[in-house]
């Protein structure tokens, strides 16, 4: 009986080892599946997360996103580049609300906030525009850690990412161009 209670023990514990190891738990981040859809963050550059959303939909005079990644370390040391396309074949950056550069046949201007940014839509006049279901096809946000952040240095970071870009040559509004240099799908 002893001999067949420790044979017992023996093969539960490797029952039990087995099952362990077989079964993991799956991570669930409590996003919705057309929240899981519309964002992808890039993983090829550990400094650059890259937002893409299905901008199809959009429609009014703005369009309001919340991104927990946009904290205030962010806003003030990190670049935050947007691009938006009509068409996939020609990317613009929206500007920041003090440009007026038209872009399309309408001004699309970026505001950040703690966990939001904001696409907000004016005509040539500087009145609100509002933006047609199909206007628009992709909403790309690309957010730039600077080296000095990752290691806590007290450097303007921002103005040091700027600067790098400047001195091989890439203009942040250049889509394609900072795709290739941070190695970034289009």
């Amino acid at each position: 009986m002893k001999n067949y209670i420790s044979e017992s023990t023996y093969v539960f514990l490797a029952l039990l080892i087995t099952f362990s190891f077989s079964c993991t738990l799956e991570d669930d981040d409590g996003a919705t599946q057309e929240e899981q859809s519309l964002a992808e963050e890039s993983e090829e550059n550990t400094n650059v997360k890259t937002f893409t959303y299905d901008a199809s939909s959009f429609t009014g005079t703005y369009t309001e996103f919340s991104i927990p990644e946009i904290t205030q370390d962010v806003i003030e040391n990190e670049v935050v580049l947007t691009y938006l396309t009509d068409d996939g074949s020609y990317w613009i950056s929206p500007s920041q609300p003090t440009d007026h550069t038209i872009k399309f046949d309408f001004l699309a201007h970026t505001v950040l906030t703690v966990g939001t940014l904001i696409l907000d839509y004016d005509d040539a006049s500087g009145s609100k525009h509002h933006i047609d279901v199909g206007d628009l096809e992709t909403f790309k946000v690309i957010i730039i850690k600077s080296p000095n952040t990752i290691s806590k240095k007290a450097i303007n970071t921002k103005q040091q990412i700027i600067n790098e870009l400047n001195q091989v040559g890439i203009n942040m509004n250049d889509y394609y161009a900072v795709c290739n240099y941070y190695g970034i799908d289009y």
